[in-house]
């Protein structure tokens, strides 16, 4: 063996070529998780053409004391004993801000938007003794900022609920309320405070569901890097495999100065690079998110199964194994023929390791329509046989699993899994490995004549 082809057995895959994608996207989610909730926004505007009662709603809001909380504990309840702290009241910190008339509201609702900084709440006066009233107005600000929360404050009732609604609109009947003067200190400080609240709730909910969104996508773009890490994985290993026929084709070629041999190894290695090529397409397809079916076409089953042979002639012959053809049904399948053979190489390889010096492999493709045991079924079942020692029963529920493997540093585990993937994911057949009752290790890979949708 050349010492490229020993650097090649030697060479594992890792799958380091994604780890910075996958280091990026960790550290993406670090900062999602440490990102703080919506900071409340108490911020109110008063829209009202008199000074009295703008001045008024404004000491309700922000009296120059303290608030003093409301307490449920009944007044003749003892006094809470030493060892229960108080907890002391959080006070409302509205930001109050008079508009005298729609002209001055307008401009200060499009400078908060622009600012960032947009009102929660606004107290709009019907009448206001302007060009528009102040449902108009309250219509023209929704335009402006359709956030923000309206109470309607008058002393007439000449405007019904739903003829405010009709203005503007039923998709903001959740976003105002209607007070009649005279009112209380208390109604206009539990109308801000619960307008504040929804306000302030709705915008949390919205930030959520955005970090919500974000978060899924950070998740999907985790799961991608650790496919594609995987996939990476698999075609380092696919392409050991098939650089092993390359460069054991390749040295026949150069130590043999027969015409004949040389052009026979020169064709194996093209067809090694062929079925290499179609390999490197499938990460290709799943790197750029490519989700079209693999292409299927008819093909002869015996054309696989002796190209992969073929392509390991060189390793056959270098661990003087002996292969046995018991059954060669003729069938074609709908089929793509690089991954079949790609199976079939791997099944193969997995053969020689278990036989370094010498044994036996057999082959059958068996038509199941024809056979004894077909019954009504119809399809193709090939069976790779080896006569080597076989699997230890402990391992043999493991071996379809990813990276476990029974060859220590010379192999990777991604053979059995990768051959089952293509079989049953691709193909809808079936890939069963067992132990062979006489002796060794029997794989049966079955496919259908043709595949659904077809």
């Amino acid at each position: 063996m050349s010492e490229a082809a020993k650097k090649i057995s030697t060479t594992t895959a890792t799958g380091t070529a994604t780890a910075g994608q996958t280091t990026s996207v960790s550290a993406s989610l670090e900062s999602f998780k440490s990102r703080t909730a919506v900071q409340t926004n108490w911020r109110v505007l008063i829209v009202e053409d008199e000074p009295s009662i703008a001045h008024g709603i404004t000491n309700i809001l922000t009296p120059a004391g303290n608030v003093i909380p409301m307490s449920t504990r009944s007044s003749r309840q003892a006094a809470p004993t030493a060892q229960v702290p108080v907890q002391p009241a959080v006070r409302d910190q509205f930001e109050v801000t008079w508009a005298k008339n729609p002209k001055e509201a307008l401009e200060l609702v499009k400078n908060s938007v622009l600012s960032g900084r947009p009102f929660a709440l606004g107290f709009f006066d019907v009448l206001l003794g302007a060009d528009i009233d102040g449902i108009e107005l309250v219509k023209q600000v929704h335009q402006i900022d359709p956030k923000i929360y309206a109470v309607f404050v008058t002393a007439y009732h000449d405007r019904t609920v739903d003829s405010i609604n009709q203005v503007l609109g039923p998709d903001k009947s959740d976003r105002w309320d209607y007070m009649n003067k005279p009112f209380t200190d208390g109604a206009i400080l539990q109308k801000a405070r619960n307008a504040v609240s929804t306000w302030n709730l709705r915008e949390q909910k919205d930030k959520q569901d955005g970090q919500l969104a974000e978060a899924a996508n950070l998740l999907l773009q985790g799961e991608r890097a650790n496919t594609v890490a995987a996939v990476g994985r698999s075609v380092a290993h696919e392409f050991g495999n098939l650089l092993m026929q390359i460069i054991g084709n390749a040295d026949i070629a150069l130590l043999n100065s027969d015409v004949t041999t040389m052009h026979n190894s020169l064709k194996t290695i093209l067809r090694a690079g062929e079925t290499a090529s179609a390999v490197l397409e499938k990460f290709k397809k799943i790197q750029t998110g490519d989700n079209k079916r693999t292409e299927m076409k008819k093909i002869n089953v015996a054309d696989c199964l002796n190209e992969a042979v073929e392509l390991m002639g060189h390793e056959l012959r270098k661990r003087n194994i002996q292969i046995t053809r018991i059954k060669k049904d003729v069938v074609e399948v709908e089929a793509n023929y690089h991954s079949l053979v790609q199976v079939l190489i791997n099944v193969l390889i997995n053969a020689c390791h278990v036989m370094p010096t010498s044994g036996q492999i057999d082959l059958s493709i068996i038509d199941i329509a024809k056979s004894p045991t077909g019954g009504a079924d119809s399809g193709v079942r090939i069976l790779v046989r080896d006569h080597g020692p076989g699997i230890p029963e402990k391992d043999l529920p493991k071996v379809m699993n990813p990276f476990f493997t029974t060859k220590g540093n010379r192999g990777t585990g991604l053979g059995l899994p990768i051959c089952r993937e293509i079989i049953e994911g691709e193909h809808n057949g079936v890939f069963k490995l067992e132990n062979h009752p006489s002796k060794g290790v029997q794989v049966t890979i079955q496919l259908p004549l043709k595949q659904e949708g077809s």
